[in-house]
């Protein structure tokens, strides 16, 4: 999601509610059930999103988020689990995964047609699914769900989850969830299909019982999540999209709506658009890296058949082609130097180049005499000097007989990320000693954070990354283009390699939780808007903090609020 040169760790565990800034001191741990409905802040009744400096990239969608952006928990569930409690043979006794799902017969869909029988090879005997797995006990998610299906079959409940025979009925089951005593909630289909009539079941949703009546009326989002992102101008699906690793190419198998799950390959682009439809949010999205032009040019007819003809699009061709873990960089290499040489090193940057303006050039055929609100986003990787250079001008397309590659985009996006170096190995033995210094050890690290100095490796401290900002601002003036960071925020990480790496990453979650972190969030943004900035992407909405990283500027989409989010919303007021 960001540079090399940088940490690149972002999942979730373990959720804490942070502390209520108003008052000044440490919340408990529990999240009141209560704030689940929230009322409209002072923010969102005085600043529309469109006066916003600020977006924000949406967090993956699965079954360990704390984000819930659907009504419908099933498309955030995990994939198909193969299950065996059967004593139909000796190796097969309540294996709780048999790893056969490339054995499963499912429909176009995803969804499961048929069970193997006792005579079939498959060891597995059931197949299920889980929600909530490793959300905290005391997240507020607890209460009664309705599970609604089609079809014939038996599903049956576990974990967390029981049935209410009593309140159930063919086609709607009603179970009640309670995470107090266990983590995660199992659905598992038992039986499907018995009749052989080809009337499996399918179409399954898991709805909270309150919310009946929205999902009725057609709505699809949490009205909570809705409330959580509505002050940003600026929504990037990059993670919601599956972009790293993306395995899309032809059009015909994108995602789409009926999908059985959109925790697998990413949410399909209808929804997506139906969102900033009801944000009024620019939508920001990551072409794969493997998308035939076909591909590209039906996502953009598509776009501009049904997103709101008001609202801007920023279009990106996938997401840090430099970064060596991600499966985009290696391609892009293996296809550039198929091209122009295999002793091209800097072939993938080149080839990176080269894909964003043919990109770019087929958005904006396809947008005609609305091709302005089309912003085209070619970005580099921040703190190696001279692979914009690469990028920008691509010479090996340049020598084809082609324009350079920045010619015709619209924006030249970087990182905006801080850590004043904190997370870096040779520093462990510093940062241990601020830990047990308590009160004083957190004034220490936001001095570091802030200024630097502190540390003998020191680097990206709010003092470092302001150069840094300005010496891109001169490129993008060169080139006439607009400076934008697809994503920024603090970068707290423990090195995987610190042996007191968990003691650390405590002590980084924090940070993240403390006061200070409002003013340093505030001094970041001050120093991207003075240096000539436009277009933020804080890094990201809602996720769990832990040990590869606090992301999240909420830690669940129920925490009132936080010292990053409060600073987030106070920019932007300040800010239109």
């Amino acid at each position: 999601m960001f540079d090399l040169f940088q940490f690149n760790y972002k999942k979730y565990i373990v959720l804490f509610l942070i502390f209520l800034l108003g008052m000044g001191i440490a919340c408990s741990q529990t999240i009141d059930g209560s704030q689940n409905n929230l009322k409209d802040s002072a923010l969102s009744k005085t600043l529309s999103n469109t006066q916003s400096y600020l977006g924000i990239n949406l967090s993956g969608v699965g079954s360990s988020s704390t984000q819930f952006p659907f009504i419908d928990y099933f498309k955030t569930a995990r994939s198909w689990i193969t299950t065996c409690r059967s004593k139909k043979t000796s190796d097969c006794r309540n294996v709780w995964d048999t790893q056969e799902s490339d054995l499963l017969d499912l429909d176009q869909q995803g969804w499961v047609k048929s069970l193997p029988k006792p005579e079939d090879p498959p060891r597995y005997t059931q197949v299920s699914t889980i929600f909530f797995a490793d959300i905290p006990k005391n997240t507020p998610i607890a209460g009664q769900y309705l599970i609604l299906y089609d079809g014939e079959g038996t599903l049956e409940y576990g974990l967390a989850a029981k049935k209410d025979s009593t309140l159930s009925k063919p086609g709607r089951d009603v179970i009640n969830i309670d995470l107090s005593k266990t983590s995660g909630a199992l659905i598992l289909i038992a039986e499907t299909d018995p009749n052989q009539t080809g009337n499996y079941l399918r179409n399954i949703r898991m709805i909270r019982a309150e919310d009946e009546t929205r999902y009725q009326n057609g709505e699809q989002f949490n009205p909570t999540f809705l409330e959580k992102i509505k002050p940003f101008k600026t929504l990037r699906f990059m993670d919601w999209m599956r972009t790293n690793h993306s395995r899309q190419q032809e059009w015909e198998n994108r995602p789409v709506p009926e999908r059985v799950t959109y925790s697998r390959i990413g949410v399909p682009l209808e929804v997506m658009i139906a969102l900033s439809n009801q944000q009024k949010a620019e939508p920001w999205f990551n072409m794969p890296h493997k998308a035939t032009d076909e591909y590209i040019r039906n996502f953009a007819q598509k776009v501009k058949a049904e997103l709101n003809p008001n609202l801007n699009i920023y279009v990106e061709f996938s997401n840090e082609v430099w970064n060596w873990n991600f499966k985009q960089t290696h391609y892009a290499l293996e296809q550039g130097q198929a091209r122009w040489g295999k002793d091209k090193g800097d072939a993938f940057f080149q080839w990176y180049g080269m894909r964003s303006a043919q990109m770019c050039e087929i958005w904006k055929k396809e947008f005609g005499n609305q091709a302005d609100r089309v912003i085209c986003v070619i970005s580099t990787q921040t703190n190696y000097k001279g692979a914009e250079s690469h990028i920008l001008e691509c010479p090996y397309w340049v020598a084809e007989g082609n324009k350079p590659c920045y010619q015709g985009m619209d924006a030249y996006a970087i990182t905006g990320y801080f850590s004043g170096g904190l997370g870096e190995l040779k520093n462990s033995s510093v940062i241990k000693s601020w830990i047990n210094q308590g009160d004083e050890g957190i004034n220490q690290a936001f001095q570091q954070l802030k200024k630097g100095g502190l540390l003998p490796k020191d680097w990206d401290s709010l003092v470092d990354n302001y150069k840094i900002f300005l010496r891109h601002a001169e490129i993008a003036k060169a080139k006439g283009l607009k400076l934008v960071a697809y994503e920024g925020g603090q970068h707290l990480v423990a090195n995987p390699k610190d042996q007191e790496r968990d003691l650390i990453s405590k002590f980084f979650i924090e940070l993240n939780r403390d006061p200070q972190m409002y003013d340093t969030y505030l001094q970041l943004l001050e120093d991207w808007k003075q240096a000539g900035g436009t277009l933020f992407m804080h890094y990201n909405d809602i996720s769990i903090p832990k040990k590869y990283g606090s992301w999240g500027a909420l830690e669940s989409v129920y925490q009132p609020t936080s010292p990053k989010y409060e600073a987030l919303k106070d920019f932007m007021k300040n800010n239109p």
